[in-house]
């Protein structure tokens, strides 16, 4: 009775975080970014955001009598989150187009810009035009228009894809690829303020109108967002904040590429202390739903048959689909918030892998220790908690301490669905440091520094349990 209470408890507060809204939400203006574009979003020295997007938001927020709150997500999500009403635009500078005006409004242009070809200076491959670039390698990031227009137009080239322009910075400084398709102005501003070895060749691909895209069940919004944007065309705000970050002078010098090492520090620290809360909540929710599963997956006659096979497709569904989709959907289409998503998707996950490991353990206990007990006059209850239970789960403890290390570098994933995990924030630095080699070198060392420990744990267990004879329970 004592524990059911605390599961009731538990089961009702997840329920409350779940569908938790801030009693404050409705007089928030709730627009999403990824942080990672300088300098239209990114980072400054204090590790906060910082850029055009970012002031143009703010700006937006204050005429309309509303609370600035900016969520940091990743592109490729960034369109599903808005249609899953987890904030109410997008100031990413989004291109408009038809195929996202089926899908979303837009506000009126805030600013125009183009796609522009950059290579690197020295030219490796002499190319000078886009049409030279036929069956060699040019980056793009995945989900943009840049990416629509290559293949579409010139499906010759070889379209490398990757999460963020950071990354693609790095592989042409590397020249591990020819060059790269981005907004003209990021390209300039690499050049001018990060001195990048970069130079543009040929003319402009294309020109594109940036809008600010809204659901379409909100006209009100849009007419705010769009009397905002006229506001600030006429009295010369927006014209202020455009000459900040694309001016003749280095104005945004000062602010991106000098974070300070304390900052560097708190951020890489809090994102991992994030992952590891992550991984511990979903650890506890994956074991407490696999020790059941994986009893009912050993039954496979009597009257538990049919929820054998009822746990056995469940569980067989999860191993065979990619946790990144699982993510997804637990967050857009069950509509939870993005913590308890995380953590009710890798939990389940978890127990999924477990269950097969609990399943594996208790199957390989001799049956004769079972009829054993029974001879003794022992309950089925007691048969299983003081005779079969403790011979399989001292057998399945090193695969299981497997899952925990394969969960924990899962946690990885989470940051699609805007949680500023380590790796997140480990991307986020290296937007204005340009250094990925160092941090990914310490975000690696960081997980290393958790999961050796585990492994070692492991390797421990198994030869304590090779020890005491029990290794062909």
């Amino acid at each position: 009775m004592h524990y059911a209470r605390i599961i009731l408890t538990l089961t009702l507060a997840f329920l409350a975080l779940a569908g938790h809204r801030p009693a404050a939400a409705e007089e928030e203006f709730v627009t999403a970014l990824t942080g990672k574009f300088p300098p239209f979003s990114y980072y400054d020295k204090q590790g906060n955001l910082a850029g055009f997007d970012v002031d143009v938001s703010r700006e937006i927020a204050r005429r309309i009598n509303r609370k600035s709150r900016i969520i940091a997500t990743e592109w490729d999500g960034i369109l599903a989150g808005l249609l899953a009403e987890k904030y109410d635009a997008i100031i990413g500078s989004m291109a408009i187009t038809p195929a996202r005006q089926e899908s979303v409004d837009f506000s009126t242009p805030y600013y125009h810009s183009g796609a522009q070809l950059f290579i690197h200076r020295d030219n490796p491959d002499k190319v000078y035009s886009i049409e030279e670039c036929g069956g060699l390698a040019i980056a793009v990031v995945l989900g943009e228009t840049y990416q629509h227009f290559l293949e579409k137009r010139l499906p010759d080239i070889q379209v490398v894809t990757l999460k963020s322009a950071a990354e693609i910075f790095a592989m042409l400084e590397q020249k591990r690829i020819t060059g790269f398709v981005t907004d003209r102005l990021v390209g300039a501003w690499q050049i001018k303020e990060a001195s990048r070895p970069f130079v543009p060749v040929g003319e402009m691909l294309y020109k594109e109108r940036i809008g600010i895209p809204v659901r379409k069940d909100s006209p009100e919004l849009l007419g705010q967002i769009n009397t905002a944007l006229d506001a600030m065309e006429n009295d010369g705000t927006m014209q202020r904040i455009h000459q900040r970050y694309f001016g003749l002078g280095k104005t945004s010098s000062s602010t991106l590429g000098t974070m300070q090492p304390t900052v560097i520090a708190t951020k890489l620290l809090k994102g991992f202390a994030i992952s590891l809360s992550i991984a511990l909540a979903a650890l506890l929710l994956g074991f407490i739903l696999a020790i059941p599963c994986g009893l009912l997956l050993t039954f496979q006659r009597g009257s538990l048959k049919p929820l054998h096979f009822l746990v056995r497709g469940f569980v067989d569904f999860i191993r065979g689909t990619p946790v990144l989709i699982q993510l997804l959907f637990v967050w857009l289409g069950l509509g939870l918030s993005p913590f308890p998503a995380a953590i009710l998707t890798l939990g389940i996950c978890a127990m999924a892998y477990m269950a097969e490991v609990i399943r594996a353990g208790l199957m390989s206990v001799d049956p004769g220790q079972d009829l054993g007990a029974r001879a003794l006059g022992l309950s089925p209850v007691d048969r299983f908690r003081f005779v079969v239970w403790p011979q399989a789960f001292r057998i399945a403890i090193p695969p299981l301490m497997n899952c925990v290390v394969a969960l924990l570098k899962d946690t990885a994933l989470v940051s699609i669905i805007s949680i500023p995990e380590l790796i997140r924030e480990a991307q986020s630095i290296i937007s204005v440091t340009f250094e990925p080699g160092l941090y990914y070198l310490i975000t690696g060392l960081m997980f290393f520094a958790v999961t050796f420990p585990l492994m070692k744990l492991s390797d421990r267990v198994e030869r304590s349990i090779k020890a005491k004879g029990f290794a062909h329970d």
